[in-house]
């Protein structure tokens, strides 16, 4: 059963970012409709894009069991490096896959220029990262909240993002009567 929840959670992953986008748009759409359209279209490359990070997080950790026998000074570099490739495929990479349509390499590919490009909205953002798993770590009921508000906020500067820089055109405002 583990072993499910490792090969979906990047498509899970996609999912939950398509749903958070719909809300922040303002879209009316049924949660279940939009879940169904958004698992169909994207959940092989979510699933690539999701192993992969799977995989950088048995790197994070291998390289953290080595802590004991080489202390804190020799893992604390790779450890960062390994969390910040883990930050950009889980919130730059997965989310393209829901946004854009392109090949896996290329999604990968974007997502992992966009969040170096931009280390303004990175470090924002792993600064987000780190204040929810130390809210989580504190007070354990959190984990029921924190990852939607890290994820709506996150999904809120995408869309801005995207549109500023003209990767999609603006939502049309409703017209007023």
């Amino acid at each position: 059963m583990s072993l499910g929840l490792v090969v979906t959670a990047g498509a899970g992953t996609v999912v939950a970012y398509e749903l958070c986008r719909r809300y922040v748009l303002g879209k009316d759409a049924g949660p279940w409709a939009v879940a169904t359209k958004a698992w169909r279209q994207s959940w092989a490359q979510a699933t690539v894009v999701g192993l992969l990070a799977v995989a950088v997080a048995a790197v994070g950790l291998l390289t953290l069991s080595y802590l004991p026998t080489l202390g804190l000074a020799e893992v604390l570099v790779p450890l960062l490096v390994i969390g910040l490739f883990l930050v950009l495929l889980l919130f730059w990479c997965l989310p393209l896959v829901a946004r854009f349509t392109n090949p896996t390499w290329r999604q990968v590919r974007n997502g992992l220029t966009l969040g170096l490009t931009t280390p303004s909205l990175t470090f924002l953002l792993a600064i987000a990262v780190f204040v929810g798993c130390v809210a989580i770590w504190n007070f354990m009921p959190a984990v029921f909240v924190v990852p939607g508000l890290i994820l709506v906020w996150w999904c809120y500067l995408l869309e801005r993002f995207f549109v500023d820089r003209g990767y999609v055109r603006p939502e049309p405002a409703d017209a007023e009567a």
